[in-house]
């Protein structure tokens, strides 16, 4: 269900970064459509001011070149014309003409050919008299656009004595727009180009990479849970690459502990169902002999017994087995307390002491004469006794040594025995559920349960077991039990 979403999920991530990159291209052009439009008005007005301030130079070079001064009192004297019939066929040739009046508004050139200047209105005369300079769009006789500079001059006495017009077609100017809104155009055309280019190239990279999680995703969906997405890179789709490989990682680790779960369980049943067999069958037997009468009557109560025992072996195997899933499981709650573990082990040992007799073993204690243990009492008991027991009968006419000490901050017990020992494959065993290591000296009705139970209830502990053994010399267990954090 989650990758199904997850597929669903990069799917719409990539209907998403399509419209995204559209959106982009779209933004884009209209930005550079927006600039475009933009620049071509202010390079219009550019090359108009440029044009206007050209003119306005002429304006004064021609003034300059034909206004005479008296050098004693410095007042106007004269117009001398004389050089400008060269400067205005220079002019022409750049499409540019002008005019020079008096301050009587009279043409002072050209006189002879025929004027086409700007007519200046009583206003604009008016405007000159106040030192003002007029630029403006108008029309030359043909209805030609023309730009106009109309610039006034004075004395030093500030007394107007020449206003020159100088007129550009605007046709030059023109040229140059025109040619400036070509390259312009192609400008924008190469940039839309390769910004769609780019785009489509960017897009592809990234929905390459989606492409590839989601044929992982897909994969995996399928219960192929081995498929890895390899990116390299920093960026958000590496980062997704990794979820999902963490994300695979995880489902394949649920999917191992999901068939290791259903190994153990398919175990425990066939252990179960063989543990349970042999006193069921034992019980049915017996059962069966009593009905039919073919018990003799002195046996009557052995069978009983019997039958007792098998129960008892049964209802030890169902506890034996609820305890280690519960223990499995975390189930188990600890009433942890501090308290003196020599004389709760002095007490076991007691217990024991009679079964070791029969077995002609000898019991030893070692140790200091308080050991300070913080556990729940009875379980610290039940991990103990088992280990002691099994040490009994495992051991003839032996030794169990029971050891115990503080080290570092924890309780240390150590149990050994001169018993008949373990080979390493034994050893590697002996925490597997039903294990047996020695058959013929295991007590009937025992269910193999107990050390892994042991081993269980250690690690609810916090603390840990070791076992060195070697084979026909013994066997040696040391738990360790840590302190109160």
């Amino acid at each position: 269900m989650g990758y199904t979403v997850c597929v669903a999920f990069l799917e719409l991530t990539m209907k998403l970064m399509y419209q995204q990159v559209l959106a982009f291209l779209t933004v884009t052009i209209t930005a550079l459509a927006i600039v475009g439009v933009l620049f071509t008005q202010f390079t219009t007005k550019m090359v108009e001011d440029n044009a206007y301030s050209q003119l306005n130079r002429f304006a004064v070079a021609i003034a300059e070149e034909t206004m005479r001064f008296e050098e004693a009192s410095g007042n106007f004297a004269y117009f001398d014309t004389s050089n400008l019939k060269t400067e205005s066929t220079l002019l022409k040739v750049q499409g540019i003409s002008f005019t020079l009046y008096g301050a009587d508004q009279r043409t002072i050139y050209p006189t002879k050919e025929r004027i086409n200047t700007v007519k200046i209105t009583n206003d604009e005369w008016q405007s000159l008299k106040n030192h003002k300079i007029i630029q403006k769009q108008s029309a030359d006789e043909r209805g030609a656009r023309t730009l106009d500079v109309i610039k006034p001059f004075f004395d030093k006495k500030d007394r107007l004595v020449a206003v020159v017009v100088a007129r550009e077609a605007t046709s030059s100017v023109s040229d140059n727009l025109v040619m400036l809104r070509k390259n312009l155009f192609v400008a924008f055309l190469i940039s839309t180009i390769a910004v769609i280019m780019l785009s489509f190239i960017f897009s592809r990279l990234i929905v390459n990479r989606l492409r590839l999680i989601q044929i992982v995703t897909r994969r995996v969906s399928d219960g192929d849970y081995s498929a890895r997405a390899h990116l390299k890179g920093r960026d958000e789709v590496v980062a997704l690459a990794d979820d999902v490989n963490s994300m695979t990682s995880s489902l394949q680790s649920q999917a191992d502990e999901i068939e290791e779960q259903e190994e153990r369980r398919k175990e425990f049943m066939a252990n179960a169902s063989h543990e349970m067999r042999t006193p069921l069958t034992t019980i049915s037997g017996i059962v069966e002999g009593l009905q039919y009468d073919v018990i003799p009557e002195d046996d009557k109560q052995h069978s009983y017994d019997l039958i007792k025992a098998e129960a008892d072996r049964l209802a030890r195997l169902v506890k034996d087995n609820l305890d280690y899933e519960r223990l499995r499981q975390n189930k188990v709650v600890l009433k942890k307390e501090q308290f003196d573990a020599v004389q709760l082990l002095q007490r076991l040992m007691e217990q024991l002491r009679r079964k070791a007799n029969l077995a002609g073993d000898k019991l030893i204690f070692e140790g200091e004469m308080e050991v300070l243990t913080y556990a729940d009492r009875d379980r610290f008991t039940q991990i103990i006794f088992n280990i002691i027991n099994n040490a009994i009968q495992f051991t003839e006419n032996g030794e169990i040594t029971v050891k115990a000490q503080r080290e570092n901050g924890q309780a240390v017990f150590t149990i050994t025995d001169t018993g008949i020992g373990m080979s390493e494959d034994q050893v590697s065993k002996i925490w597997e559920r039903y294990y047996k290591a020695d058959e013929s000296r295991t007590k009937r009705g025992e269910t193999g349960l107990g050390m892994a139970i042991i081993r269980q209830l250690v690690e609810v502990h916090e603390g840990t077991i070791t076992v060195k053994s070697v084979l026909g010399k013994g066997t040696t267990f040391t738990v360790t039990i840590p302190d109160k954090k």
